[in-house]
């Protein structure tokens, strides 16, 4: 026994016909309903046409013949009216033999209002019927005497209207019919080999954009070739759009790294700097805490794998760099810090408060007054209803001349007019940048003389958010 499914994927799968198959169900299924709707005009039309040609046609042929009784009655001197309706009735039974055959009625009037029908062709009638409504069936045709008033009224079943129709009527309706009733199947193919494949790519540009992992699943056989491609192509297109990800990725992570580093060396030169002024006026004491301090500077500075800190390691950091600064510039100024407990534990990235006040220390001291610098960390939401931290660095030192507020408010570097290039509030802009993109905000206010205030807006983020980040990038 034939198995009918086998012998169908056989057929239906084969590499010749998978790679044309959806462009002819399309093009059956584009041809077909225009070429059934133009049938469907046509068998109207020709209906039409072929009921208003018979319409015609009848009513001619009647018209010749009841004015052929009507005179040849006149010329034998029979008036029709005298014994109405058996007299008209014989001289227009020979009717008869065309209408009867054909499922037709023969009625005769004489005033336009009642109808009698003609039986047989001795002029036998039925009873009388009313004429108006006879005229109403549809497939009717009449003459009427205008001396007499004498009325013949021939009335046929649908069906014989239906003879009078050209053949190619008949083969419009069959085209008609059978392309309706491939539609639903033609479809059904159209679905499985266009549709569905279509929809399969909708959904995997959706997945792509939310898992950099998604690939299509193989697919088999059952989509057509040309699928296939597009299919494989999505997938090696995935493939590089993920490698050239993690290369930006590395490249990133290489420059926020070089970028951490960069604020760093001057750190270092001043050190050695310090340690020996202190060990020439042989302050032994002061030398150990200043070791100690930068012991614990540069652990955390180059620490490594650990690209998000707490805000209270790092406030705790910048106490450790305020402790050193301390030493190197006793009472040239004051710092205080006011963080919420609810942001203690945020995640942050490290040196994003410290390069701040680095900055402040290193260019907003007076030589003559002490000056007071300000950190202060809040949670707020934002315009869109994120939890964010504000974190505010002021200053009440010299200020920030205007050429240079220009440039860091553009989001530039600084050269001064010895070609020199300061960088340091320049890279940690870049980092914020880098590391938030369009989440993260920088803005400042300084004026000469004024003391300079660095609001920062970040995104508020916990533990599972940190790792989700770091993950990303």
């Amino acid at each position: 026994m034939i198995n009918r499914q086998a012998l169908y994927d056989w057929f239906w799968y084969r590499p010749l016909f998978r790679r044309l198959r959806h462009r002819i169900m399309t093009m059956l299924l584009v041809l077909v309903l225009p070429v059934s709707l133009i049938c469907i005009v046509i068998s109207i039309v020709s209906a039409v046409q072929g009921s208003q040609l018979a319409y015609l046609v009848g009513n001619n042929g009647l018209s010749a013949y009841g004015e052929k009784v009507v005179l040849q009655c006149r010329y034998e001197n029979i008036d029709l009216t005298a014994d109405f309706p058996a007299s008209f009735a014989r001289k227009i039974s020979g009717l008869l033999s065309v209408v009867s055959p054909n499922g037709g009625s023969l009625y005769v009037s004489l005033d336009g209002q009642t109808a009698y029908q003609v039986l047989t062709q001795e002029g036998e009638t039925g009873a009388a019927e009313d004429y108006r409504k006879l005229l109403q069936t549809r497939n009717r045709y009449f003459w009427q005497d205008p001396d007499s008033g004498l009325s013949v009224l021939v009335t046929f079943p649908y069906s014989f209207a239906l003879r009078s129709l050209p053949v190619w009527f008949w083969i419009a309706q069959i085209i008609a019919f059978i392309t309706l009733l491939l539609c639903p199947f033609l479809y059904k193919r159209l679905q499985k080999d266009v549709l569905d494949p279509i929809e399969t790519l909708n959904t995997a540009t959706r997945a792509f954009g939310e898992d950099r992992n998604y690939r299509i699943p193989e697919q088999g056989d059952r989509v057509s070739d040309d699928y296939l491609s597009l299919f494989h192509g999505f997938n090696d297109m995935a493939d590089e759009v993920q490698a050239s990800y993690d290369k930006d990725v590395r490249i990133l992570e290489t420059e926020m790294e070089n970028l951490r580093l960069q604020v760093n060396p001057h750190m270092l030169l001043n050190s050695y700097n310090m340690i020996y002024a202190l060990a020439q006026s042989k302050n032994y004491e002061v030398i150990q805490d200043y070791t100690l301090c930068l012991t614990d500077y540069f652990r955390y500075v180059l620490r490594r794998g650990q690209k998000l800190v707490t805000v209270r390691q790092e406030l705790e950091f910048v106490d450790n760099f305020i402790r050193i600064q301390r030493i190197r510039f006793p009472g040239r100024f004051s710092y205080v810090y006011q963080a919420e407990e609810s942001c203690m534990d945020a995640l942050i990235p490290p040196l994003l408060i410290e390069n701040f006040v680095e900055n402040a220390i290193k260019y907003a001291l007076e030589p003559r007054e002490a000056i007071e610098i300000v950190v202060s960390v809040q949670k707020d939401r934002n315009k869109n209803g994120r939890e964010v931290l504000h974190i505010a660095i002021t200053d009440t030192g010299s200020g920030i001349r205007p050429e240079v507020l220009e440039k860091l408010q553009a989001g530039e570097p600084y050269v001064d007019a010895a070609g020199h290039k300061h960088i340091g509030i320049y890279n940690c802009m870049r980092r914020i940048e880098l590391f938030y993109g369009e989440e993260g905000d920088v803005h400042f206010s300084s004026g000469e003389g004024l003391g300079t205030q660095i609001y920062l807006v970040v995104p508020f983020m916990t533990a599972d958010e940190g790792e989700t980040k770091e993950a990303q990038t």
